[in-house]
């Protein structure tokens, strides 16, 4: 399934091909330096520094994943789901160059320096744009503001009522469950739920893994559904703000882990990119997306007028998904985002915060989203506007 644009077609180019013509290029150098000037000594029929071959074998492979990646934005580059984890782990992999670079200046290894200097500026050109607050438009001041609370509340969860009873309190207008089995909603109902967010769009035939509902204490509009498009289940909440009929489009696309997963992620991402155009109004896209920031294809949905909620507040490296709910790898604590908010440019984020893993490998969160008005406020409305923004001072990642 190709990971173009839509509308773009052509002849794909297999994403291993390109990643390995990378690796032979940089990993080349070394040789042909030696040849030429004798410069270098990692690879020299005398002697044979074995650190300086391995951070020659790794500044290859992250080469060919950048490379890769960049290449992928701009051409029909058909990859795997071993590229696509590679580009999710990026920015902890591009640490790796930071280390074989102080290690090549001590050793003066200055070819080796070169090269891992230049991943490292590549890194520093990922990272800093996420920790930069976008500029906020001036018509949010007076925008009335929509709570939304994301969270993967996960299929294998052994506090399901913990986690049910901090989304009943969480203050949400609307919730995004990810995961959320005929089991779990049973739970969120006994806890409250029922009571506090009647309104509900989902698929009751849905047992999968996969399944996502979205639960309001608002009444929905008309254009609210649960709508099937090939793979893709999405669900589908018109929020009335102020007058404003806002749409919430809820998600899960297949885990790449899964057998065949990264072949229906594609296609389900695919099928989204389509799907989006045909969006109006005041539009979040919301759920556990199973991709980081980092993989093209979100990318090529950011270019259809989205932005990352979190990222616009400086908070794109903060990251949601842990290795596994509890034990060892769960208490490292989560890695990487890949629970995600994107707003078109009728919403802009105004305050997030984290909530507790309670029971799940995700970290749901918190978003205050302002709307953009499509008609002059009512004199005497009482409605959401009035809400005071979340506070920004708590992101908690512990099982409790």
């Amino acid at each position: 399934m190709s990971t173009q644009e839509p509308g773009r077609r052509g002849t794909t180019i297999p994403g291993y091909l390109a990643a390995l013509l990378t690796a032979v290029a940089i990993a080349a150098l070394p040789l042909v330096a030696q040849l030429v000037d004798n410069s270098a000594d990692e690879f020299s029929p005398h002697s044979f520094a074995v650190w300086p071959a391995l951070g020659w074998v790794t500044c290859a492979a992250l080469s060919a994943v950048v490379v890769t990646r960049r290449l992928q934005t701009q051409v029909a580059i058909e990859e795997g789901s071993a590229l696509a984890l590679a580009y999710d782990a990026l920015p902890v992999l591009l640490a790796i160059p930071w280390v074989i670079g102080l290690l090549s200046a001590i050793s003066g290894h200055w070819l080796l320096m070169t090269a891992a200097s230049g991943l490292c500026a590549y890194h520093v050109i990922l990272l800093a744009p996420r920790l930069m607050k976008a500029p906020t438009p001036s018509w949010v001041r007076r925008a009335p503001l929509l709570r939304l609370v994301v969270a993967n509340v996960f299929v294998d969860n052994r506090t399901p009522a913990d986690a049910a009873r901090q989304l009943v309190e969480s203050g949400g207008d609307v919730l995004v469950i990810v995961e959320s089995t005929a089991t779990f909603m049973s739970v969120f109902d006994e806890s409250g739920g029922a009571d506090a967010y009647p309104h509900r769009v989902a698929d009751p035939d849905d047992e999968s893994d996969y399944a996502v509902s979205i639960v309001s204490n608002r009444e929905f509009g008309p254009r609210s559904e649960f709508r099937h498009i090939g793979p893709l289940r999405l669900a589908i909440a018109d929020v009335d703000v102020d007058g404003t009929s806002t749409l919430v489009v809820a998600l899960n696309p297949m885990a790449t882990m899964d057998l065949d997963g990264h072949v229906t992620w594609k296609e389900q991402i695919r099928v989204l990119a389509e799907f989006v155009p045909t969006l109006s109004g005041p539009v979040v896209i919301a759920g556990d997306l199973n991709t980081t920031r980092y993989r093209p294809e979100f990318e090529q949905i950011m270019k259809l007028g989205y932005s990352d909620a979190i990222d616009s507040l400086g908070k794109g490296l903060n990251p949601s998904f842990k290795l596994t709910a509890g034990g060892a790898l769960g208490a490292v604590g989560a890695v990487v985002r890949l629970d995600h908010a994107l707003v078109n440019d009728d919403m802009h984020a105004v305050a997030m915060r984290n909530l507790e893993a309670r029971g799940s490998d995700h970290i749901p969160f918190v978003v205050d989203l302002a709307v953009r008005l499509r008609q002059p406020r009512k004199p005497g409305l009482h409605g959401i506007h009035q809400r005071e923004p979340i506070a920004e001072d708590r992101d908690v990642a512990s099982d409790q």
